[in-house]
């Protein structure tokens, strides 16, 4: 297996795709990384022809060193010609780091090949850090794991964090691109867990990285959280990691993971940040009202679009219906039900009976919320807050925080973020900062759970 240790300082579509064929044991090798963030040809801007824009190229990357520039098409790679940039990432995944690639190029109408040699993703470091890369074993493959654990001498054993992270298809292992990278707040909060005496794990997803396995947009929920559960056992054997006391940090829909793993796997407590506490049908219509508000829409227009939500999420997560067949029926609904997850994957989460999740758990639970966030709402926090403590009185604590939003970063309110560029939006502005206030909230209290015993 890959296992390095490593120490010292060092959503979009970015080219790094697995390597190799499938490893044998624990081993998986490192993804190649070409450098070029991908997009679809524009009607009407782009040359025409076959082919995709490089929308972006990563400074210093392969493409950069060979001299592929910012709006480029890259027309084949390979030899193989590019309709899409599903076959451009098809092109490439076939490769290895160190492999050399002709890639062909249009710029301003001129026809340009370049050999290209693929370099590997580097591996991620941080002062006062060691980083270990290894594997967990899942029915479909293995999955990638980093690992921090603090470089200090440790007086007996440590306690230690999974993170299990929000809905979607981003890389937790993509560190050398942070102006574009949607789990930079992440690795900033676990970098500092890390340094307050925590070992923490993150686990790729399927298909994902380094990882084996299906593709994570084809993947249920247990196919998912299978990933989770075996980081999980990971952490409990560990020499230098106390089983007794290891706990989840789950954002997003891990609020949602994080009980179904606990209950599979024991842990000493639970972290949710920016959660959901009622039911998906209900959290989903709250939320596209939400937005749609923050967006300016006209109220006739609001109650339209939410109808059209409304029917169009019951086909097709409630009653099951298969998207091709809804979206024949009224082809407007393709925008309501947009999911980076699979159809499956979602309609596992609309089945779940949210509150009951936490009534087999008996332990301590922090529940967190930035008030600046749009895509949840306090509302669902408190929701969770309820369900811990009518299971179990006194066991939920809530921290509210100021100027926070759904990524953990900085922003004034809902409508602020609502307007904030992001990582993903490949643009020049930077992504707002991270709100490292975040940071002792969630610290203090692992820290104050992690000193009590039983």
């Amino acid at each position: 297996m890959i296992r390095k240790h490593l120490t010292g300082l060092f959503g979009s579509l970015l080219l790094f795709m697995a390597l190799g064929a499938p490893a044998s044991g624990l081993d998986l090798g490192r993804r190649a990384l070409l450098g070029i963030t991908a997009s679809p040809l524009r009607a009407g801007v782009d040359s025409i022809g076959p082919g995709v824009l490089a929308e972006r190229v990563i400074a210093g990357s392969p493409a950069a060193q060979a001299g592929v520039v910012s709006g480029d098409v890259v027309v084949s790679v390979d030899g193989k010609p590019l309709g899409a940039v599903d076959d451009f990432l098809r092109a490439v995944g076939v490769h290895r780091a160190g492999d050399t690639v002709p890639v062909e190029l249009r710029r301003a109408g001129q026809p340009l090949t370049l050999a290209i040699k693929l370099d590997g993703v580097p591996f991620e470091t941080a002062p006062g850090i060691d980083f270990t890369y290894d594997a967990v074993a899942t029915p479909t493959g293995l999955r990638r794991t980093i690992m921090t654990s603090p470089q200090a001498p440790a007086v007996g054993r440590r306690p230690a964090v999974l993170l299990i992270g929000g809905i979607g298809t981003y890389s937790v292992d993509y560190s050398f691109d942070p102006d574009h990278d949607v789990a930079e707040p992440y690795r900033r909060l676990l970098a500092a867990l890390t340094r307050r005496g925590f070992v923490t794990l993150r686990v790729e997803k399927s298909g994902v990285g380094d990882s084996e396995g299906p593709p994570a947009k084809e993947v249920d929920l247990d196919g998912e959280l299978v990933g989770y559960i075996a980081g999980l056992k990971m952490l409990k054997a560990r020499a230098d990691v106390d089983p007794e006391r290891v706990f989840i940090l789950g954002h997003s829909i891990g609020s949602v993971e994080a009980p179904m793993a606990a209950a599979r796997e024991p842990v000493r407590g639970i972290v949710v940040m920016q959660g959901v506490g009622t039911t998906w049908f209900e959290y989903e219509l709250v939320n596209v009202r939400r937005q749609l508000e923050l967006e300016g829409i006209a109220p006739a227009e609001v109650a339209k679009r939410m109808a059209l939500k409304e029917w169009a999420m019951h086909r097709l997560l409630i009653d099951g219906q298969p998207r091709a067949a809804l979206l024949a029926e009224r082809p407007a609904a393709a925008a309501m039900i947009k999911y980076p997850a699979s159809d499956a994957y979602l309609r596992n989460v609309a089945a779940l009976n949210l509150p009951a999740l936490w009534a087999p758990l008996d332990l301590p639970v922090l529940v967190v919320y930035g008030n600046a966030d749009f895509i949840t709402s306090e509302a669902d926090s408190r929701a969770i807050l309820e369900d811990v403590n009518r299971a179990h009185p006194g066991r939920g604590e809530l921290r509210i925080i100021d100027h926070m939003d759904h990524y953990l970063t900085d922003a004034a309110d809902q409508a602020t973020s609502f307007k904030a560029p992001r990582a993903w939006d490949l643009t020049p502005a930077r992504h707002p900062a991270y709100q490292a206030a975040v940071e002792p909230v969630v610290g203090d209290w692992l820290v104050a759970q992690a000193g009590r015993s039983g």
